[in-house]
């Protein structure tokens, strides 16, 4: 029978990247955990006196840029363009391909007293006197940052007015100067990229063009930062503080500077996961532990885990997982309701659970079906295995005809044919060896690893 979880979150004010343990109203369901943290310590992306002194700085360059005719010489007729549609500033580095992994911070406020606050919506997600838009790396941000897991990107073509770099980037208050790169667009218009990872901007330098989706750096903590994130800013060509989103409330603009505009709430899922234990967070600025896990054993414990962005009380998940055979299993069938706190940035849902003792070993399916009142439903998938008997030596010789994850503390050795359209997997610590008559023929998947049974 298919069950429907209600989750509680309880917040009170902001969590530095704590973990939370929540109420658990579900008292038939008591390995449910809801992980929820949630963001930085409202305060300024950087000093006002260094802001002025970047405004001031940047807007006598663009204008012996334009004297020079830098801007004709890049951009032609370009020049005398409207404002320009920014593409998304951010992006994965090769080798990631997590379902997301950002989550909107903070909007620019444009609400001009103080204390005061409004975003572009009539809403308050920002803080007091923020001229940009932050955006973080979600899941595990401090990991993200040490696994050069996100890229800074030319949101549109530029030139390079000012970098600056080697500033201290594991920053977990606002501390020193941070690591920048501002760009000068064919209008006129200036965009910043700040806090990023020190020694890792651009090779490129002032007077340097770069093309939209172009690396500009990674993302970091550098300067007045209480977490990993971009700090994304615009100016028009008569140096006035745009807001790129349009809403209501945006005074800035009449309308988006977005090549496609994301919704106010972009909820949806940043990670599925599959774990030995549930994630750990140490304090600012130590890297989380995720302990993903995804090869188990017969009768083992897993943890199965979803990390969602920018989640309303509205938004629900289906949660499932289907056997090698693809039946689905009942490990882990229900439906996922957030209730309590209507908007929570980012938060990651864990489940505790047991596989059978004689579970069906090949690879198995996690899947997730995410609904929001922003986007049509998302489903995401993840694999995981159900591994053979780990054994010190395994000998193949003849056909391997169904997907397997073979497991050895020592060696493997096979001379055997794989079937077209599976997945073999041979995990030995110290040898693999493939004898004459071993054949991985063109539509099977063949995998070596070194774990072993570890």
């Amino acid at each position: 029978m298919k069950k429907r979880i209600l989750i509680t979150i309880c917040t009170s004010g902001f969590y530095l990247f704590a973990f939370s343990q929540p109420e658990l109203p579900d008292a038939n369901h008591p390995d449910i955990i809801i992980t929820g943290y949630e963001t930085e310590v409202p305060q300024k992306c950087i000093e006002p006196e260094e802001h002025q002194y970047l405004k001031n700085r940047i807007a006598k360059s663009v204008r012996h840029m334009k004297e020079a005719g830098l801007l004709q010489k890049h951009f032609g007729e370009r020049s005398h363009m409207t404002h320009p549609l920014f593409d998304w500033p951010m992006r994965q580095a090769d080798g990631f391909n997590d379902p997301g992994y950002y989550a909107i911070s903070n909007y620019v406020d444009l609400d001009p007293t103080s204390p005061g606050i409004l975003d572009f919506n009539g809403l308050n997600q920002t803080y007091d006197g923020h001229d940009g838009i932050d955006i973080r790396t979600d899941p595990y941000f401090w990991k993200k940052k040490a696994d050069n897991h996100v890229e800074a990107i030319a949101a549109e073509d530029g030139i390079i007015i000012l970098k600056q770099d080697g500033n201290f980037d594991n920053n977990c208050s606002c501390m020193g100067t941070w690591n920048a790169v501002f760009l000068v667009h064919a209008d006129g218009s200036v965009t910043w990229y700040g806090h990023l990872k020190t020694g890792t901007t651009t090779a490129k330098d002032s007077g340097d063009f770069v093309a939209v989706g172009e690396y500009i750096g990674l993302i970091g903590s550098s300067g007045c930062s209480t977490n990993p994130h971009l700090h994304f800013e615009v100016y028009d060509d008569m140096g006035n503080r745009i807001e790129p989103f349009f809403g209501s409330s945006n005074n800035t603009t009449t309308e988006s500077w977005w090549e496609d505009q994301l919704p106010y709430y972009d909820s949806g899922i940043n990670k599925l996961a599959t774990h030995s234990t549930a994630p750990t967070a140490p304090a600012c600025p130590g890297v989380e532990t995720p302990n993903e896990k995804y090869v188990f054993d017969q009768g083992e414990a897993i943890t199965f885990s979803i990390a969602v962005r920018h989640s309303i009380t509205t938004d629900s998940a289906k949660l499932e997982v289907f056997e090698p055979d693809n039946d689905q299993s009942d490990i882990l069938d229900l439906t996922f309701i957030r209730v309590g706190t209507f908007f929570f940035r980012t938060f990651i849902g864990v489940w505790n659970r047991t596989l059978d003792a004689d579970a069906e070993m090949g690879q198995w399916r996690y899947r997730v079906t995410y609904y929001s009142d922003s986007y049509p439903p998302d489903v995401v998938e993840t694999n995981f295995w159900v591994a053979e008997d780990c054994a010190a030596n395994i000998v193949h010789n003849t056909p391997l005809t169904t997907e397997a994850y073979y497991q050895a503390s020592n060696t493997i050795t096979s001379s055997s044919s794989i079937s077209n359209s599976i997945q073999i997997v041979y995990d030995a610590e110290n040898v693999t060896r493939l004898l004459p008559g071993f054949i991985a023929p063109v539509g099977c998947r063949f995998e070596v690893k070194t774990a072993g049974c570890n």
